[in-house]
């Protein structure tokens, strides 16, 4: 029909979407002992093992991606995350 729209139609494209996600703030925890990583975006760490911090998103997948981190998923990933 001619001026409807979908109930679940995003105004961003799949592609924007995750461009806009890779900045989301993540916690995650390193296996290793790391240095802080100095970024134009910013600092991160002091890493320690086995203990919990927040980095972006790009910057968890980069170092799950190397075997250096496990990723915890968000609240707002979970199953039960109200959607108000």
């Amino acid at each position: 029909m001619a001026g409807t729209s979908e109930p679940h139609a995003s105004a961003f494209s799949t592609a924007e979407l995750e461009f806009l996600a890779e900045d989301e703030m993540i916690e995650i925890v390193l296996n290793l002992r790391m240095d802080t990583l100095n970024f134009i975006y910013g600092d991160f760490g002091h890493f320690r093992p086995q203990i919990p911090t927040q980095v972006p998103m790009w910057l968890a997948v980069a170092l799950k991606r190397r075997g250096k981190c496990t990723i915890r998923s968000p609240e707002w990933m979970s199953v039960g995350a109200s959607h108000g």
